[in-house]
Formats: C-alpha cells, sequence, structure tokens
C-alpha cells in the first residue's frame, strides 16, 4: 500500500496539477483583460497590459484538516517567495495583490486568519506583530530561509508586504475544484454535456500550460483564448455536429496490429494497396475506434446512431460494389484487382457520408468503413468473402 504524504511524489504531483487547474478556475473567473501566468513572478500571476497585478500561491492537501500555523512550512514559504519578489524590486506592493490559496486551514487568532479578505476580520498590523515575534524567535531550521528574507526587508517594507496579503484558507482541493470549474461553464453547454466539455477544455488547458512552461512563461495566458476554445467546444456539442478529438492520433504500425484488427488490412492487399496508404487507413481505423468510443463513453451519439449510420454506409458500398460487378468485362484477376481498388478509392478520395451534417471530419467515415471491412460488412475485391471467411473464422474462434 501507497502512503501519500506531504513530501511524497503522488502529493507533488498533486500539487503540480492543483496549480494548473486552480489556475483555469480562476482564467474563468477572471476579467477579460487580464491574462495570467504560471511559473513566472509565482506560482500564478495576473498581468494586466504587462504589468503584475495579483501573486497567488496555491498550497494544496489532500487532508482537509492541514493546519496553517503561526509557524508552518506554507506559510513562510509563501513569505520568502513574496518578500524576495519585493527586495529585488520584482514587484511593487503599490500594485500588486498577494494571495495565499491553501486547502488547509487557519486555527482562530492565527496569523493566517488576521489576512481573510473579509474586513470584519483582518487585522494587518496584528499579523506584522506575530510575523515579526516568529521571525525573530522560532528555532526552526527548515524556515530560517523565510525568515531572513522576511526580516531582510525593512520594517515599511513589510508593512506594506502584508497589507497586501490575503489568505484564502479551506479552499476546494483538486478534486472539488473541477466541480467549481463545471459551474463556471454552466452556460456554456447543456447540463449533460457539461462533463464532457470540461474533459476537452482541460485538455486543451493543459497542453497550453505545457507549452507555456516551455517557453519560460514568457507568454501570458488570456482569458480571450480560453473564452475562444470553449466557443470552438460548443459549436461541436450542436444537435448537428460531434467533436473531434483524435486528429493527432498516433496509430500503431501493421506489425504490432493483433490479428483480430488485420483483416481490413488483408481487404486493401487483395486489391493491391500500396503500403504508405495501408498506414493512412490503419491510422483511420485507429482513430474512428477511438472517437467513436468516446462518443460512446460521453453518451453523445443518439439512440442506434451508430448502427444507423453504419446501414447509410453499408447501403451506399453495397450499391457501388454491385455496380463495379456487372462493368466486369472478363474475371481475371486483373481487371477484379483494379476495379476493387477503384471502389476502395471512391470511398478514400470522393465519399462524403458523415455521421452529422457539421461532422465532417473524414477519419469517422473512413474508418468506420474500415471497422465494417474488419467484420467483412464489406469489401473491396469482388470476391473478398470466400478469400478472407478463413481469418474471420479463426477469430471467432479464439473469442469462443
Amino acid at each position: 500500500m501507497i502512503i501519500i504524504t506531504d513530501f511524497s511524489a503522488n502529493a507533488q504531483a498533486l500539487g503540480y496539477f492543483y496549480q494548473a487547474r486552480y489556475a483555469l478556475y480562476m482564467l474563468l473567473k477572471s476579467n477579460p483583460d487580464l491574462h495570467i501566468s504560471i511559473e513566472k513572478l509565482d506560482d500564478i500571476s495576473f498581468e494586466k497590459e504587462g504589468t503584475p497585478t495579483e501573486l497567488i500561491q496555491t498550497k494544496h492537501h489532500m487532508n482537509s484538516i492541514s493546519s496553517l500555523t503561526d509557524s508552518c512550512s506554507d506559510l513562510w514559504k509563501t513569505i520568502r517567495v513574496w518578500s524576495t519578489a519585493v527586495q529585488n524590486g520584482d514587484v511593487s506592493t503599490e500594485s500588486v495583490k498577494f494571495t495565499l490559496i491553501t486547502t488547509g486551514v487557519a486555527p482562530e487568532g492565527s496569523i493566517a486568519s488576521k489576512l481573510y479578505p473579509y474586513q470584519e476580520y483582518r487585522d494587518v498590523c496584528s499579523a506584522v506583530i506575530l510575523l515579526n515575534e516568529v521571525a525573530e524567535n522560532s528555532k526552526s531550521q527548515s524556515n530560517k530561509p523565510a525568515y531572513e528574507a522576511y526580516l531582510g526587508l525593512s520594517e515599511v517594507q513589510r508593512e506594506q508586504l502584508i497589507s497586501c496579503v490575503y489568505v484564502l484558507d479551506a479552499s476546494p482541493n483538486i478534486v472539488d475544484t473541477k466541480e467549481y470549474i463545471l459551474r463556471e461553464l454552466r452556460y456554456a453547454t447543456r447540463p449533460h454535456f457539461k462533463e464532457a466539455i470540461f474533459q476537452r477544455l482541460e485538455g486543451i488547458w493543459f497542453n497550453k500550460v505545457i507549452q507555456h512552461l516551455s517557453t519560460d512563461s514568457v507568454n501570458t495566458i488570456s482569458q480571450i483564448e480560453i473564452v475562444d476554445f470553449i466557443n470552438d467546444l460548443q459549436e461541436q456539442f450542436h444537435q448537428d455536429n460531434l467533436p473531434i478529438d483524435f486528429l493527432d492520433y498516433v496509430a500503431p504500425a501493421e506489425e504490432s496490429i493483433a490479428e483480430n484488427q488485420r483483416v481490413f488490412i488483408e481487404q486493401l492487399k487483395l486489391v493491391t494497396v500500396g503500403q504508405p496508404r495501408i498506414q493512412k487507413a490503419i491510422s483511420d481505423y485507429y482513430r474512428a475506434f477511438e472517437q467513436r468510443s468516446r462518443w460512446i463513453r460521453d453518451e453523445l451519439l443518439f439512440v442506434n446512431e451508430l448502427e444507423s449510420y453504419e446501414t447509410r454506409l453499408v447501403d451506399e458500398w453495397e450499391r457501388r460494389f454491385e455496380a463495379m460487378q456487372e462493368d466486369f468485362e472478363d474475371d481475371s484477376e486483373i481487371q477484379i484487382k483494379r476495379a476493387g481498388r477503384a471502389l476502395f478509392n471512391w470511398m478514400d478520395q470522393e465519399a462524403n457520408i458523415h455521421i452529422r451534417p457539421r461532422c465532417t471530419e473524414p477519419y469517422v467515415m473512413r474508418g468506420s468503413y474500415h471497422l465494417l471491412s474488419n467484420r467483412l460488412k464489406v469489401g473491396w475485391h469482388a470476391d473478398f468473402i470466400n478469400r478472407l471467411q478463413h481469418l474471420m473464422d479463426r477469430t471467432l474462434e479464439g473469442v469462443r
């Protein structure tokens, strides 16, 4: 059994994910003219026209009773970061707000409790006195660098800094933060689509954060960008559309594909389709398989919609397959292969049969045809069933 502690890799990883997820939540709530940075001046920072307006430290504990005492490391590590920023001239206390967001709870009468944003509880003077006492008298070696950074400020600087500090304790943990984001998305789509939109938005967001961190947080992220992403997702969840999630999916190489998924490949080889196009077909097959599975998991499809779509695909194929056979001048294998390749070319390059009017991504149709081909529901060679039925029988025997 793995025990998760504040110092375990699990807790550290959760802390990073919490920071990113909470940043998304804050950006959704922010003003459109604000931009956000992660790991630039602080865990999270807001900027307006290139000037920082708020620095935010996030502290995450799955243990909800974690206490924000006067000498706890969460408080003093945060004070150290902000004291250093002020001392180095990176930020000005005249224009920046400093916020500590923590899942921990501040005990009554503690320093943190005197820095709540609510005026009835806020007592900056008492907080400064207590901070001075702890920094000057505590024997904690782990907090010593923080004490030194804080005491390195002048008395005026300390008062100015702490007057701009706000503590939000008992904040939602990483799991609960998701619920807060879902609330922000309540006007973005129908209620039963919120979860599916959240999953896709957070995927986009994490990729955005990775790009942001990869460039040393030089470029900020704006709320407008996120709103644009949400609007794009909204469009995909209309009744005449479906989301497309696997454009960048990397399909396996042919040699690693399981036997029960190789029938459609053999179908292509029967009509001598080239290897580069076979690899494209493999990509379409797997992207369509994953996409259809995700639509089903997210409950985005109407009752029997996939079955109806496949019926349409098969019907259109049957019309062309029968016409192909009628046009044979002889039964030579060369002509049969050439005609079968032309039938496949129609599907691959010309057919335009969409599952919904605005869901027009080609891999959905192409891959669906390959899925049908893998079950011998459609084929390209005129004698595909007799040639490949043994493969289907072998697959069915393996299932028994």
